[in-house]
């Protein structure tokens, strides 16, 4: 987790609220000239086939999977996942809940090979690479799964690697709120923004050399 101490450094970091907590628990991340994110803030997660209609699965693919192939839970600061069809982590089938560690590499039935990355030791948050190349409709760079905060920014341990920005931005949830926090100036409809501004999703926010919005996920109630 990052704390206070971590983030903030001899220079001011600017903060301002980003999304709602009703809002925050599943978005799209934009980031231009790099790519998307599907970002997912639960800690039980469902992935599974892509439906026609009627979606049940968080991370919905369009592979020959089982609608609930299997689950990503979090405990603590710690991943696991549950299969509930065939699964593989590291090669060897799994039956029951099984830690995954930085690198993990997941075999989803037959065919299907993700990558799970946690790529800052600050941070619980994971990442999920398509090794394989099934995709959900829209074709993503990955899946963020948020545990505490996100770290956009030029260094490669950041879950987001932006190498041409200047500068890191922080993701970071806080009193059920997504809040955003940087060294740079950070500017909403090129106005300078203000601090605890609240945002609305499809907000675009920039700085110097960089942009990035977030848009609204589906909503998924099923269980």
């Amino acid at each position: 987790m990052v704390s206070e101490s971590i983030v903030c450094s001899n220079r001011q970091w600017q903060e301002t609220a980003i999304v709602s907590a009703g809002q925050s628990d599943n978005f799209f991340l934009w980031v231009d000239a790099i790519g998307v994110w599907q970002v997912l803030c639960r800690d039980d997660l469902l992935i599974g086939a892509a439906a026609a209609t009627d979606e049940v699965a968080d991370i919905p693919l369009l592979a020959p999977l089982s609608r609930r192939h299997a689950r990503f839970l979090r405990q603590d600061d710690a991943w696991f996942l549950l299969p509930l069809q065939s699964c593989a982590v590291g090669g060897r089938a799994v039956t029951g809940q099984t830690l995954l560690r930085n690198g993990s590499e997941i075999q989803l039935g037959e065919r299907v090979r993700l990558r799970f990355r946690i790529p800052s030791v600050l941070s619980a948050s994971a990442r999920i690479d398509f090794l394989s190349g099934h995709q959900p409709r829209l074709s993503l760079s990955g899946v963020l799964l948020m545990a505490d905060t996100l770290l956009l920014g030029p260094r490669q341990d950041n879950h987001v690697c932006c190498p041409g920005w200047p500068d890191s931005v922080v993701l970071y949830r806080r009193q059920q709120q997504l809040l955003c926090r940087s060294r740079m100036p950070l500017t909403l409809a090129d106005e300078p923004l203000p601090d605890q501004q609240d945002l609305s999703l499809g907000a675009i926010l920039s700085g110097p050399d960089l942009r990035f919005r977030l848009e609204p996920g589906r909503t998924n109630s099923a269980v």
